[in-house]
C-alpha cells in the first residue's frame, strides 16, 4: 500500500530571509508605481492612496501595502492571508540629499 503526504510550504517564511528589489515612481500625490521582484515572484502595478500615508494596490494574487509614514512595504496573498514580504523602503532619493 502506497500513501502520498502533502507538505505545505510556507512562501512567507522563505520570502522573509531577505528584501527583493523594489522599484517606486511616484506619478502624484495619490498615485504611485511599484515594481517588486524576487526570484519568482514579481509584482507590478500602481499604488493609490487610501487614507492618509496608506497606498494599497493589487493584482490577481497578491495585494501590496504601502505606509509612506513608517516607509514598510507589506506584501500579502489575497487568498490564503499569508505575508510574503514585510519590510521597509524608503522611497526618498538618498543620493539628492
Amino acid at each position: 500500500m502506497v500513501s502520498a503526504q502533502a507538505i505545505e510550504l510556507s512562501p512567507a517564511i522563505l520570502a522573509q530571509a531577505s528584501n527583493p528589489v523594489t522599484y517606486m515612481t511616484v506619478l502624484n500625490r495619490n498615485t504611485t508605481v511599484i515594481q517588486i521582484s524576487e526570484g519568482e515572484f514579481f509584482f507590478h502595478g500602481y499604488l493609490e492612496r487610501t487614507s492618509g500615508n496608506t497606498f494599497i494596490g493589487e493584482d490577481d494574487q497578491v495585494r501590496v501595502i504601502y505606509d509612506q509614514g513608517t516607509k514598510q512595504l507589506v506584501v500579502i496573498n489575497k487568498v490564503t492571508g499569508d505575508e510574503f514580504y514585510n519590510y521597509y523602503f524608503s522611497d526618498v532619493d538618498e543620493g539628492s540629499l
